[in-house]
């Protein structure tokens, strides 16, 4: 695990009020139109997709916000999709690989890191889409990155 401020950066997103149980519906479609639609605007795609929550508490019936971003540079014209500055952020940031039935584990060990050493947490957090197989699971890598102060 590692503290680091990843630095501030210029992305296309799409914005969700959802559930944890509800995540599942933006797997896959929600990148594949932001990468397309890069491609369109011919910027060049700066960085693996970003999926952000503010306000997620890990209990299933909360509501919270989902950001699926992916970050670009150059000049952006007219969108489908809104562009804006995601801020430096402070991070306690752990590696997870594997199967995404194990992410949740990966979490726990986070959280209990951030417990034992009481470290005061922000209510947003990030996961940075390295490498997504969906078929061959153990090939995914994904950057969790809990928010702290």
């Amino acid at each position: 695990m590692e503290i680091k401020t990843h630095p501030p950066m210029k992305v296309l997103y799409s914005s969700h009020q959802t559930t944890i149980p509800q995540l599942n519906e933006f797997i896959g479609h929600i990148a594949k139109a932001l990468y397309a639609e890069a491609s369109r605007l011919g910027v060049l795609v700066s960085g693996p997709q970003y999926w952000v929550y503010h306000g997620m508490d890990g209990k299933p019936d909360t509501e919270f916000t989902l950001e699926i971003s992916l970050p670009v540079q150059g000049e952006i014209g007219d969108s489908k999709f809104p562009v804006k500055e995601l801020q430096a952020f402070k991070s306690l940031s752990h590696w997870h690989q594997g199967t995404w039935d194990k992410m949740a584990e990966t979490y726990g060990d986070i959280l209990q890191h951030i417990e034992q050493h009481k470290i005061p947490m922000s209510d947003e957090c990030r996961e940075i889409y390295y490498n997504v197989d969906f078929a061959n699971e153990g090939n995914n890598r994904v950057e969790i990155q809990l928010g702290i102060i």
